[in-house]
């Protein structure tokens, strides 16, 4: 009963097994094989909260290692460009040079020769480097190695429009000269849908879009038996189903399912995870998911759009979508009073819109966690 618990409900952590996802990361694989040409060395990842977008940047930057590439981590703030350029790419191409290659050599003396020196042209002004330049630099040193540069940057949505226009400049200007090198970005839908809005995104917008769904049924099974035995014990079949329908195929909420069944098994000194075990953990699922995933998400939503919100878990019923209508007549309002607030609800992830007129919530459980919170008052 010593086995290590192999799940790991901790976001950006990349999980043991890696459930429905094997076709995208194959495509990723082929792009970078397939050379400067293909579409899948511009990719744009979009998912709501826990859907795994960086556990499959994680994933892509690990395919990307094992062909020889090096992997540049963009932030999303507003020194992204000059971090790159003044620690990220020297860093990569003093780890490909070796230390003796960033020696400078102002003398050299040859035995037998009278010593000769260099002196620099004190007229002559080296070139200003710019991202281009570095980027330029580091695939040229790669191309020797048969290699490029896979770019990533998570939170897409949080980045400054101008050094975001900045790197995508670089990126294109490089792969039109044939070099090797790819751009994987990652956000949510509605942020992202709203940055690439303004002028100077032309080549984020072109990018090869991938929105990341709930993972199917049958493949979030097929993971909690996998893991499960990773980790040297057993999951019976009934309760790996009964753990697809609580996790709901939300790779978060599936690791922390997975994560709680196991403990409840070593609590009850059990090498098989039966349904029992994982009906017993449900209700921590859900408290877990609304202090992890909701209650931080809430944080500095404001009254009118949380208003909004407690109408829906309100007027749902086993998480059914609700009608505008229903929800503006349930706050007494007309339902165009909602449209700002509707709007910020989905830039921020929150809400989705499953049909138009009707709006649903995201992430699974945030019903319950809003209507089991101190601040929630019923909607007369």
């Amino acid at each position: 009963m010593s086995a290590r618990n192999p799940f790991r409900p901790t976001f950006g952590v990349s999980p043991t097994i890696l459930a429905g996802r094997d076709s995208l990361l194959q495509s990723f694989k082929l792009g970078l094989a397939e050379g400067p040409g293909s579409p899948f060395r511009a990719l744009l990842i979009s998912g709501s909260r826990g859907m795994g977008k960086t556990v499959l940047l994680n994933e892509f930057e690990d395919a990307a290692s094992s062909q020889g590439w090096i992997t540049l981590r963009a932030y999303p703030d507003n020194s992204m460009v000059q971090a790159l350029m003044n620690s990220a790419i020297p860093e990569a191409l003093q780890k490909l040079d070796g230390p003796q290659s960033k020696r400078m050599l102002s003398s050299v003396s040859i035995s037998g020769i009278a010593a000769v020196t260099t002196i620099a042209d004190p007229t002559k002004k080296d070139p200003t480097p710019t991202l281009i330049s570095r980027l330029r630099e580091l695939a040229t040193t790669l191309q020797k190695h048969g290699s490029g540069i896979l770019i990533t940057l998570d939170e897409l949505q949080s980045a400054d429009v101008e050094q975001l226009h900045i790197l995508a400049t670089a990126v294109q200007d490089l792969l039109r000269d044939d070099f090797d090198i790819a751009l994987v970005a990652a956000g949510l839908p509605e942020g992202i849908d709203r940055l690439l809005q303004h002028e100077g995104t032309t080549f984020i917008r072109r990018a090869e879009r991938i929105l990341l769904n709930p993972v199917s049924y049958q493949d979030s099974v097929n993971m909690f038996i996998e893991t499960t035995a990773e980790g040297q014990r057993q999951m019976a079949s009934d309760a790996a189903e009964l753990a697809a329908d609580i996790s709901k195929g939300y790779p978060y909420s599936m690791q922390l399912t997975g994560s709680l069944a196991w403990a409840q098994s070593t609590l009850d000194n059990s090498d098989t995870i039966q349904a029992t075990q994982v009906e017993a953990v449900r209700a921590e699922v859900i408290r877990r998911m609304g202090m992890q995933v909701h209650e931080p998400s809430l944080h500095h939503v404001p009254d009118g759009e949380l208003h909004i919100l407690y109408a829906i878990a309100q007027l749902s019923t086993d998480g059914e979508m609700v009608s505008t209508g229903n929800i503006a007549h349930l706050m007494n309002v007309k339902p165009n009073a909602l449209s700002m607030q509707r709007k910020q609800l989905l830039s921020r992830g929150l809400v989705e819109v499953p049909k138009y007129g009707y709006l649903n919530f995201t992430l699974p459980y945030m019903r319950e966690h809003l209507l089991s919170s101190p601040q929630h008052r019923p909607i007369a």
